[in-house]
């Protein structure tokens, strides 16, 4: 930094001139030169603290190995107490999926229960139905229940009209005998054919 500082060595001077002469020009002189520095002089005040003196380099700072590690360990320390409680939170949230598992298994048995238990009550209520269908059709065709077979009440109906007619011929067709005098075959094929038919029917 460079200050800056003047000397008026003409103050003096000029007031003698006045004393002397008593001249107006000689006074106005005076005030000039009280007015005006005649001389200037700089300082140089040297480098403030702080401040960067042109030519001057930082010398470069070198460090141990030592203070190396010192240096390495501390920022790893620093990232750790950044994760300090990252096993902590990945046990619990292994432990919360743990039990949602756990709790979808459990859901899922009781899925499956219930479903098995409304098909028992289904099967339960298909066997009921049959079983009142099989004894109205019986009924009212004047069958043995026993001989029905059909899945429905239509396919039983028709089934116990088969069978009443197979069990009650409303009449027998006259037995034919042939030149010789001998019952013929024929009624027999035809009863054959009527037998084979009610075992048809009978299931058998």
């Amino acid at each position: 930094m460079r200050r800056i500082t003047w000397e008026d060595h003409t103050a003096h001077r000029g007031a003698v001139e006045l004393e002397s002469t008593g001249n107006s020009k000689k006074e106005h002189s005076m005030f000039n030169r009280f007015r005006f520095p005649t001389r200037i002089r700089l300082i140089d005040g040297g480098v403030d603290e702080g401040g960067s003196g042109e030519g001057t380099e930082p010398e470069p700072k070198s460090f141990t190995q030592e203070q190396v590690d010192q240096i390495v360990e501390k920022r790893l320390a620093k990232e750790r107490g950044k994760y300090k409680d990252y096993d902590e939170l990945k046990t619990k949230a292994m432990k919360l999926d743990e039990m949602e598992n756990a709790g979808k298994s459990e859901l899922d048995k009781l899925k499956e229960s219930n479903a098995a238990l409304r098909k028992q009550i289904d099967d339960a209520a298909a066997e009921k139905q049959h079983a009142e269908w099989v004894s109205e059709v019986a009924k009212d065709k004047d069958v043995p229940a026993e001989l029905l077979r059909g899945s429905t009440r239509d396919e039983l109906e028709a089934h116990a009209e088969l069978l009443h007619k197979a069990l009650n011929p409303s009449s027998k067709a006259p037995q034919v005998r042939n030149q010789t005098g001998s019952p013929s075959h024929q009624n027999s094929n035809k009863d054959a054919e009527e037998l084979s038919y009610i075992h048809q029917l009978l299931g058998k």
